[in-house]
């Protein structure tokens, strides 16, 4: 039986296709607009890749920020659901995760079996998450990969005091007026996300090994910042962070069906 998920965020719609737990298709597709086209668009994308003519899903769960409006979902899970069971599937150990996503930043704990022990989630705020980086970026009129890739060089970060995201990106726009090096600004931006992602995690017992998923989780300057912020370094795991909650609900959906 093939089972699939299907996990709907702000800034991307993400399908994975699995088949006795095994993943057949993983497709992202990055959208600024009709979310539900965009998640019917991703699933073909990836019934596609798996070389699936015609419609064999037996069920399909949806999670994330725009859950209910994948319209071709059975029904919808809780995203941290989603990624304990998809975590614990990909690597056992793991023991603490850090979920670094377009519109969320939560950290939880997690037991041998996979059961969430503690968890904590940053307030309703955009600054810190991956939606106000990519924000920050349009005010610098740069991709944002190539910004993430760029400002690791950078020698001086230049510091973003502002807490709101809205104030931040007033700041930045003076930065840039004032001629400030791009690569420094967007390293002080990288700092003021990794400050406010590391402020989550501290709320609960960081429990090695420890992932970060999610689609900060791509931004290698933000990733080594936030390791230095908590002086750790994150364990490794085969898969895109950015599709790792659509895997679970792909592996909630066919333990759901077949149970």
């Amino acid at each position: 039986m093939i089972y699939a998920g299907c996990d709907l965020g702000t800034i991307s719609a993400k399908a994975v296709i699995i088949e006795n737990g095994n993943i057949l298709a993983v497709e992202i597709l990055p959208y600024k607009n009709l979310p539900k086209q965009a998640a019917i668009q991703v699933m073909e994308m990836a019934k596609k890749e798996a070389g699936l003519t015609k419609d064999p899903i037996a069920y399909c769960l949806s999670t994330g920020f725009g859950k209910k409006a994948v319209s071709f979902a059975d029904k919808d899970i809780p995203e941290f659901i989603c990624l304990s069971r998809a975590v614990h599937k990909l690597n056992p150990e793991i023991r603490t995760v850090i979920d670094a996503g377009g519109s969320t930043i939560r950290a939880f704990n997690m037991d041998s079996s996979g059961k969430v022990t503690s968890s904590a989630t940053n307030e309703k705020c955009a600054a810190g998450t991956g939606k106000f980086m990519e924000v920050m970026a349009q005010a610098l009129e740069m991709p944002i990969e190539e910004l993430s890739a760029a400002a690791l060089e950078s020698g001086q970060a230049l510091p973003i005091t502002s807490q709101c995201g809205v104030f931040a990106e007033s700041e930045v726009i003076t930065h840039v007026n004032e001629g400030k090096d791009r690569l420094d600004i967007f390293a002080g931006i990288s700092l003021s996300v990794a400050g406010k992602v590391a402020a989550v995690a501290r709320r609960i017992s960081l429990d090695q090994p420890i992932v970060i998923v999610g689609g900060l989780a791509k931004n290698p300057i933000v990733v080594r910042d936030i390791e230095k912020e908590l002086g750790i370094s994150f364990a490794e795991y085969n898969l895109d962070p950015r599709a790792v909650a659509a895997y679970g609900a792909a592996l909630v959906a066919e333990e759901r069906h077949a149970g």
